[in-house]
C-alpha cells in the first residue's frame, strides 16, 4: 500500500467511528416483557386472592404455624373472629411444627418426582431453582384437611403434590393447625 492510499484509509476508519451510539429495543422484546409483567401481575393478584379465601375458609380457633428457617411464628386462624379459643404452649407447636417439618422431609422424594414431572411439562422450569411454599391444615385428630401449593407449577404437578400431602397425618394429640413451610426444588 502506498502512503496516500493509507491516509485515506485510515480517515474512512475514522470517519465510521465518529457520533453518538444509539441503540434501539427490539419490539418483540418489549411485547414479551410487557405480557411478562402482566402475567406477573395476575398471578399476584392470583395469589392474594387464594391466601385470602384460605384465610376465610379456615376452621374457628385454628392456629397457623409459619416456618421460615429456623423460625416458628405462631398465629390465630381466621374463620371464627381470629381468636384462639384454646391456646398452645410453646412446647406442643414446637413438637406439632417439628412433626410437620418431618412429613415434608419424608415426603421430599415425592414431591421431587411431582417438580420432575412439572419439568417435562414445562420447559420454562428448566434450569432454574422454585422455593414452594406449602401449606396444609390438619384436624385436631391430626388427620389432613386441605393443602396449598406456591407457586403452581402447573396442573400435573398440582395434582401429584396433593396426592403426596393427602397421606400427611399428624399425632392425634395437637390442635388444629396449619403450617406453612418452605422447600427449594431443583432439576436433577
Amino acid at each position: 500500500m502506498t502512503r496516500n492510499s493509507i491516509v485515506i484509509l485510515l480517515g474512512v476508519l475514522a470517519t465510521g467511528c465518529k457520533g453518538e451510539t444509539v441503540t434501539k429495543d427490539n419490539p418483540d422484546t418489549l411485547r414479551d416483557l410487557d405480557i411478562c409483567k402482566k402475567t406477573v401481575e395476575e398471578k399476584n393478584k392470583l395469589i392474594t386472592a387464594m391466601q385470602e379465601e384460605a384465610a376465610r375458609t379456615r376452621p374457628p380457633g385454628e392456629i397457623v404455624l409459619v416456618i421460615e428457617g429456623n423460625a416458628l411464628t405462631v398465629k390465630a386462624g381466621g374463620g371464627g373472629g381470629g381468636t384462639v379459643q384454646h391456646p398452645i404452649d410453646d412446647k406442643q407447636a414446637a413438637a406439632a411444627s417439628k412433626e410437620f417439618l418431618n412429613l415434608v422431609e419424608r415426603s421430599r422424594g415425592a414431591i421431587q418426582k411431582c417438580y420432575e414431572q412439572a419439568l417435562k411439562k414445562n420447559q420454562g422450569l428448566q434450569g432454574r431453582t422454585v422455593t414452594l411454599t406449602v401449606s396444609a391444615s390438619f384436624s385436631q385428630s391430626g388427620v389432613f384437611q386441605t393443602s396449598t401449593f406456591l407457586p403452581s407449577l402447573g396442573d400435573v404437578f398440582d395434582t401429584c403434590i396433593k396426592g403426596v400431602a393427602s397421606k400427611w397425618a399428624l399425632p392425634g394429640n395437637s390442635p388444629a393447625m396449619t403450617f406453612k413451610a418452605q422447600v427449594s426444588l431443583t432439576p436433577s
